[in-house]
């Protein structure tokens, strides 16, 4: 071997190095699982035509915490919010109000889960739909049994996992993040309308 070739070697072999923790800090981000299985169940206009089925009218209200208003969330909550706005969906039949609904995503293991809470006009939880879910394990938090436990439930819950809500074996933290994102829809409610219809 030339000192050219000998160079080269070791010059190779120290970019293989430099280059190895970030080829291991990418790796760390995906899913142990295999790659990533997308499952779309419901779209956002699908959803909506379900909880708000019959509505003559339809609009949606986009609010944007301000520094207290989010300060109040996140104390309740007990965690930071990412997001910088939220869509309030609303909607009345014949002049009745048919509550709020929200489309939120909340992460599991490893990717967001997306979903839909509706809160009916007493602002009690009357349906909880999951929209997409995003890995190859723990979707069962899609099905009625676990999804039903939030229904009737209110801000003054604080939803605790196997605590007020009983999770799902092998879903552990998809049960977790569906039952925070169910809290953070109460929560933000009732920070954003306070006492206003």
């Amino acid at each position: 071997m030339t000192v050219r070739a000998a160079i080269l070697v070791v010059t190779g072999a120290l970019a293989l190095l430099a280059g190895a923790p970030a080829a291991r800090a990418q790796g760390s981000e995906t899913s142990p699982d295999g790659p990533e299985h997308v499952k779309v169940y419901f779209s956002e206009a699908e959803v909506l035509a379900k909880v708000f089925a019959g509505a003559d009218r339809q609009w949606s209200e986009t609010w944007r915490p301000g520094s207290a208003q989010r300060e109040a969330v996140q104390s309740r909550l007990g965690w930071q919010l990412t997001e910088e706005g939220f869509v309030f969906h609303r909607a009345t039949r014949g002049g009745s109000d048919l509550g709020w609904a929200l489309v939120l995503e909340e992460k599991g293991r490893f990717k967001p889960i997306t979903f839909l809470v509706h809160l009916a006009p007493d602002r009690t939880v009357s349906e909880v739909i999951v929209m997409v879910y995003r890995e190859s394990r723990g979707d069962a938090v899609r099905r009625a049994r676990f999804l039903n436990q939030f229904d009737g439930r209110t801000v003054a819950e604080p939803l605790r996992l196997n605590r007020d809500v009983v999770g799902i074996s092998g879903a552990t933290l998809s049960s977790r993040a569906m039952a925070a994102g169910v809290r953070k829809a109460l929560v933000l409610t009732d920070v954003r309308y306070g006492g206003q219809p």
